[in-house]
């Protein structure tokens, strides 16, 4: 308590309240703010919780007082102080409140209930000295643990750098594998892949003194199965190819597919059929056979010839067979053969043109010009024209499942095109050839059957261990059997119509054109503008 000029301050019940009283005395002044904040000051209190209002009620009270009066003007408050471990264990952090007039926090009081936590990280003198210095903090970390250092994944970099542009000239013409895609060649030898092994993490530490184990850093090998590569012998880290061919990059490895090089498909070279890929400098001549297993890659043109792909096909200039009739028949060197021309493949199908041909193609065929008097089929789509150029389709017939594009259907002379969508173009075959190798298996498995029966009423004439293999032949086409009429089940699903299938013609329908979505038809009899033709409301609609 203090008295001054006849003002008394004083803490009174309940808590750390403030208490002013004055009586007032002849000749002397009463008191004003001035001297109230100095009377507090004189106690310590300056920093305390005033009431403004109280405060200046109270000394308006005290210009005017007759007799002794007395106010609550405010509270002292100590300073406080929160601690705040983080979700990982890896941090304590200080929230430091400064007193209002009242006892400050003790950087003792903070270690004391540091370590009632249970932390046994050493305090950050530094931190908690500087927190104390300023008065007050949010969220300042005082105490820290060690954070686990995770480790590197082993990483795998593509050696194979991406082919330049090469020059027009013969040479390049012949070479240039840019004008084909992305297909690259290598030769035994070239650099393929770098493995660089995973760096491994060391473990932390949280500030409880408990371990924080780093997480496991991945460090797979090069693949198993790569065809065509092997680690170096001298640098394990190192993928080299083994083989010439064409590199198929995986994310733990790069095979290399084999790849023939020929300038033309003649009869100087004869007949093609390898597991690989196939680069033809040149065309693919009238009467030649070609069957790969990867893709084919023409410079020139495929003529009425057959090929045959598990990949795609990639046609720089056209597919142009002959018209049937007339000298279709006839090949190089007068020998009967091929009329139009055929191909077939798993992948895609790329040309400039397709003319006078038979195209089939597991996923697209894209065409830059035209398509004419072809039956062309496509397990995804058709797309005709590209770059500024309008395509059209005349003539023959074109089938995918999802869509076809072109800019013209169908031509003025009333040709007669058909353009199919939403079934599978394919699943008649396929469901024909899977219903032929069933009623195949099951002949052989009547066969077998007949043959266990009769070793099982003579053993006697069941040599050496013919009764068991004939029992595992029988068990084996069983097997076959079941797998075959899953596939047919699949099948019967694939031939459903697909909802979404579209006929894109976005300038011109032709009369002569027929128009197929799923199993609706229509038949255009005179010229009309494009549009796009789909099932609407179960009905083929144009808009």
């Amino acid at each position: 308590m203090m008295q001054e000029s006849g003002l008394r301050l004083e803490l009174a019940e309940p808590g750390e309240q403030v208490h002013a009283r004055y009586t007032p005395e002849p000749g002397r002044m009463p008191p004003d703010h001035d001297s109230l904040m100095q009377c507090l000051a004189d106690l310590g209190w300056a920093g305390a919780r005033l009431d403004a209002r109280a405060v200046a009620q109270f000394l308006a009270q005290c210009q005017r007082a007759g007799h002794e009066i007395d106010a609550t003007i405010g509270v002292l408050i100590d300073g406080a102080f929160e601690l705040d471990i983080t979700a990982d264990g890896l941090a304590v952090r200080l929230t430091l409140l400064p007193p209002e007039g009242g006892r400050p926090v003790t950087a003792p009081e903070i270690r004391r209930a540091v370590a009632e936590r249970g932390v046994v990280a050493p305090i950050q003198a530094l931190a908690l000295d500087a927190a104390m210095a300023e008065g007050r903090c949010e969220l300042r970390t005082i105490a820290a643990g060690v954070a686990p250092r995770q480790g590197e994944p082993a990483r795998f970099i593509n050696l194979l750098a991406p082919r330049k542009p090469a020059q027009a000239d013969d040479e390049a013409t012949r070479v240039d594998l840019r004008d084909l895609g992305n297909l690259l060649l290598v030769s035994p030898g070239t650099p393929l892949m770098r493995r660089i092994p995973a760096v491994p993490g060391n473990d932390g530490v949280d500030v409880f003194g408990k371990p924080i184990a780093a997480e496991v850093a991945e460090d797979p090998p090069f693949a198993e199965g790569l065809t065509g590569a092997a680690a170096d012998a001298d640098d394990p880290g190192l993928l080299v190819a083994v083989i010439a061919g064409s590199p198929v990059v995986g994310v733990y490895g790069i095979s290399v597919s084999p790849v023939v090089q020929v300038e033309s498909v003649d009869l100087h070279s004869g007949n093609v059929a390898f597991d690989g890929s196939l680069r033809v400098a040149g065309d693919i001549r009238t009467g030649m056979s070609v069957s790969v297993s990867g893709d084919v890659m023409v410079e020139g043109t495929i003529e009425a010839a057959n090929v045959e792909a598990g990949g795609n096909v990639v046609v720089k200039g056209g597919i142009i067979g002959k018209a049937e009739g007339g000298l279709a028949g006839k090949t190089e060197g007068g020998q009967g053969g091929i009329s139009r021309a055929s191909v077939r493949c798993k992948g895609a199908v790329k040309a400039r043109f397709i003319e006078n041909a038979v195209v089939e193609a597991g996923t697209e065929v894209v065409v830059e010009s035209g398509i004419r008097q072809s039956d062309v089929a496509a397990g995804e789509r058709i797309v005709v024209g590209g770059q500024g150029v309008q395509g059209s389709i005349s003539g023959g017939r074109s089938r995918a499942m999802l869509a076809v594009h072109a800019a013209v259907l169908g031509a003025p002379a009333g040709t007669a095109t058909i353009v199919h969508v939403g079934l599978n173009p394919f699943a008649d075959a396929q469901r024909a050839a899977l219903e032929a190798e069933r009623r195949r298996m099951l002949e052989e498995q009547n066969k077998v059957r007949q043959l266990v029966a009769f070793f099982a009423k003579h053993p006697e004439k069941a040599v050496g261990d013919l009764r068991e293999k004939a029992r595992a032949t029988l068990f084996k086409l069983s097997r076959d059997l079941f797998a075959l009429e899953g596939r047919l089940t699949e099948l019967g699903q694939q031939m459903q119509p697909c909802a979404d299938a579209v006929i894109d013609a976005a300038r011109r329908i032709h009369g002569g054109v027929t128009l197929q979505v799923g199993n609706r038809v229509l038949k255009v009899m005179e010229d009309k503008p494009g549009g796009q033709i789909r099932l609407v409301d179960d009905r083929i609609a144009v808009t």
